[in-house]
C-alpha cells in the first residue's frame, strides 16, 4: 500500500509495470452488428500462463497532486 505524502491519497497512482512470461495468445473475433453492415475486426487477447509469469511494477507519482513523495506504508 502506498500514501502520498503531499495530498494523503492511498487509492491511486501512476507507475509502470512491467511483465513476462509464457502466455496463450487467442485471436478475438470483434463481431460486428448487422446494422453497420462493417466486416469482422480482430482483437488478440492472451491467457496467462500461471507457471512462468513474472510481475512488477513501480509507483512513480500521485493520480491526483502529480507529486513524486510517496512512501510505501
Amino acid at each position: 500500500m502506498y500514501k502520498c505524502l503531499d495530498c494523503g491519497n492511498t487509492d491511486k497512482f501512476i507507475g509502470f509495470a512491467n511483465e513476462q512470461g509464457d502466455v496463450i495468445i487467442i485471436k478475438n473475433d470483434c463481431k460486428t452488428t448487422q446494422s453497420t453492415n462493417q466486416s469482422n475486426e480482430y482483437s488478440w487477447i492472451y491467457i496467462v500462463s500461471e507457471k512462468s509469469w513474472e510481475a512488477d511494477f513501480k509507483v512513480k507519482r500521485c493520480y491526483y497532486c502529480n507529486s513524486d513523495n510517496i512512501q510505501k506504508i
